[in-house]
């Protein structure tokens, strides 16, 4: 039985050799993603400064080389996206705001940005469902929750863009802003006299049937 001793320690020792080594792969595949993302960055730096100076082909030169180099970093696409928002080829910004929800996970700014677009586009329903996207990864987000909320006044969604008005009001009296909450509160108001019947709130959910009392408990949580 002892002779099959240095067999093992032999087995052992390769199978942590293997370990090693696939260690080691791993840390130099994380440090060759967060160069990448380095000189991404860099990049989009620079597409910036050209831009600043009106030189939109370099800007977009280096906004398709940042791409290239890391697909995941989000800013390129948002930089190349808003330049070809800024010459008015509306469907290649779509197009790239496109590609970059498919290829980086959890994209928040992209939906925004995607949902502003499709607002001014006046496909109200697409721009809404952006909105909703990105507030389901980030429901905190401002800027989405403002888009949502114009979106669906736009859409006649009243019910829904009060909870909206709501949720934006009670966010701005948490982070201690007088002036956004003020705002948020006089947008509710003038909801609630819109909605004066319909208002899950102010009216209440007693007697008003399965839907209005669902609703009612909608707009609750969002406040």
């Amino acid at each position: 039985m002892l002779e099959h001793a240095p067999r093992r320690v032999v087995t052992l020792a390769c199978v942590a050799l293997v370990l090693a080594l696939a260690a080691e792969a791993r840390g130099q595949e994380n440090d060759t993603t967060s160069w990448a993302t380095k000189q991404a960055a860099e990049l989009v730096r620079q597409a910036n400064a050209h831009a600043t100076r009106g030189d939109d082909a370099a800007a977009r030169r280096r906004l398709v080389e940042a791409i290239t180099l890391d697909p995941t970093y989000g800013p390129a696409y948002l930089g190349l996206a808003a330049r070809h928002e800024a010459t008015g080829d509306v469907v290649e910004a779509e197009r790239v705001y496109t590609a970059g929800l498919e290829r980086v996970a959890g994209f928040v700014e992209g939906h925004a940005a995607r949902g502003r677009l499709r607002k001014r586009l006046g496909r109200l329903r697409e721009a809404a469902a952006d909105f909703e996207a990105a507030l389901s990864f980030a429901p905190d987000d401002a800027a989405a929750l403002e888009g949502l909320f114009v979106t669906y006044v736009a859409l006649s969604a009243l019910p829904a863009a009060l909870a909206a008005s709501r949720r934006m009001e009670a966010l701005a009296e948490a982070r201690g802003d007088a002036q956004a909450h003020k705002e948020a509160r006089a947008r509710s108001r003038a909801l609630v006299v819109l909605l004066a019947e319909l208002d899950p709130v102010m009216g209440g959910a007693r007697d008003r049937g399965p839907v209005r009392r669902a609703l009612a408990r909608h707009t609750r949580r969002g406040r």
